[in-house]
């Protein structure tokens, strides 16, 4: 009973905290990303306060100016939402009027709802972008002391070997899934360019970002995509839009990724699934985002004790 009360506790903790935990969330990601280009760079005989230097000046520089090109889409197309907005209430009102036709109706269904998730989106998006700084920080506190975070933390669970198994896995799924989800972007970008949809920069970097919650991530980003098609470029063209992001989804998250990826981190599609929804919960869409690592992390605690190992191994596949 103490123990249940004491897990609970923890929970409501987490989630009291959670709008600090975010940057420290977001801080370890790049982290984990600049670590193998730190070291490479160290190897090359240059100073480790060098190598240091320029891991960090150049995530910066490429950080600033993904922002600024973030910023510059996001305040355009927000401009003319309001035209969109015609653009769909007009389809709609097409749509219900096509359907009356036969005995349906859309009653109940309301195409402001959309935008109104359009606009709570961008607010939640300019928020993360205005806390550049302090993800920064957390980035160049931890890059530094990247060498020996890892003793640190085997100190913690009183095992090396599975330690540094856990940062390799997390680590391999982690450039894996950004390798893939920079192809994914990438070929939507494409795509949409050849179709002239607009806000094509943006539309990429969303399908690049949403690839990395499962499940449903790509669908996400896949049905915002084609409603813009829909509004801009007409039905016939959307239709073709909204099958190549299905393609393109497919052939990368179905078979490339699972090819490259091997075993993964060893957890089954039903926990990936529910821990979508528990860390969703707990920190918000960056909780999707890291659903799969932060899952993995509580695996390797619960794989630290043999009074809660068998738990880690409900956990696997």
């Amino acid at each position: 009973m103490i123990q249940l009360a004491a897990f609970f506790i923890v929970i409501f903790g987490l989630k009291f905290l959670s709008p600090v935990l975010i940057y420290l969330i977001l801080s370890l990601f790049f982290t984990i990303l600049l670590v193998p280009i730190f070291r490479y760079i160290d190897k090359k005989g240059l100073p480790a306060i060098i190598a240091y230097a320029i891991t960090l000046g150049g995530f910066v520089v490429i950080l600033t100016q993904l922002i600024l090109l973030l910023q510059a889409s996001f305040q355009d197309f927000l401009a003319h939402l309001g035209f969109y907005q015609e653009q769909l209430n007009l389809l709609f009102h097409q749509m219900q009027t096509f359907l009356h036709q036969y005995g349906y109706s859309l009653q109940g269904v309301n195409s402001a709802d959309f935008f109104t998730i359009i606009k709570q989106f961008f607010a939640k998006a300019g928020g993360f972008l205005s806390g550049f700084l302090i993800v920064v920080i957390g980035v160049s506190f931890l890059l530094f002391e990247s060498q020996d975070f890892g003793k640190k933390v085997s100190l913690l669970f009183g095992n090396q070997k599975m330690v540094h198994s856990f940062f390799v896995s997390v680590q391999k799924y982690f450039l894996i899934k950004t390798l893939t989800s920079l192809l994914t972007g990438f070929g939507v970008a494409v795509m949409l360019f050849l179709f002239h949809i607009p806000y094509v920069f943006m539309l990429g970097f969303m399908a690049f970002l949403f690839n990395y919650i499962p499940v449903v991530g790509s669908i996400i980003a896949g049905i915002f995509g084609t409603t813009l098609a829909l509004l801009t470029v007409g039905v016939e063209n959307a239709l073709w839009v909204g099958l190549l992001y299905v393609v393109i989804n497919v052939v990368i998250s179905n078979i490339i990724e699972p090819k490259v990826m091997g075993d993964g981190l060893d957890l089954s599609p039903a926990v990936v699934f529910f821990s979508l929804i528990f860390w969703g919960w707990l920190f918000g869409i960056v909780g999707t985002f890291f659903a799969v690592p932060l899952t993995m992390t509580i695996k390797l605690a619960l794989q630290s004790s043999p009074k809660t190992e068998y738990l880690a191994r409900l956990l696997s596949k």
